[in-house]
């Protein structure tokens, strides 16, 4: 019982490690969060821009385009995705309609939370591509 004690503990260490790793390879989440609702989506329109971070890899510059419409365009070096942005229970939630390079093939979908930084929003989450796995984003916007 002890060993299998001793065994989760290492295990759940481990866990938090990559939980704290995936947090600081962005940045971390910096700012106050902004409860949001529907009425606020217009808010996210315009050009963010920061980096996405995927686990098996290094932080991507990365630029998210938000329509009036609630569409969205990324785009981080060769690859690009495309959705729908809808707000949830206080948070952004994002579903991939289409992409190219890596991020066009599979499912791929985000959640994240608006975060007010003084003088500009920032856009904190993550996302799980099918294809490629887990991974973070910060994203930044002049208010």
């Amino acid at each position: 019982m002890a060993k299998l004690r001793k065994t989760l503990g290492i295990v759940m260490a481990v866990l938090a490690a990559g939980v704290i790793a995936g947090c600081s390879s962005t940045g971390g989440p910096v700012g106050t969060v902004k409860q949001l609702t529907p009425a606020d989506a217009a808010s996210l329109t315009g050009t963010w821009q920061g980096l996405i971070s995927p686990t098996s890899g290094s932080n991507q510059s990365a630029t998210l385009t938000v329509s009036p419409d609630g569409t969205y365009q990324t785009s981080a070096g060769a690859f690009s995705s495309s959705g729908k942005i809808e707000i949830v229970n206080g948070h952004v939630q994002f579903m991939s309609t289409g992409g190219t390079g890596g991020l066009a093939a599979g499912q791929r979908s985000g959640s994240a939370v608006v975060m007010d930084r003084g003088s500009s929003w920032g856009l904190v989450g993550n996302g799980h591509a099918q294809m490629s796995g887990p991974f973070n984003f910060d994203f930044n916007k002049t208010k």
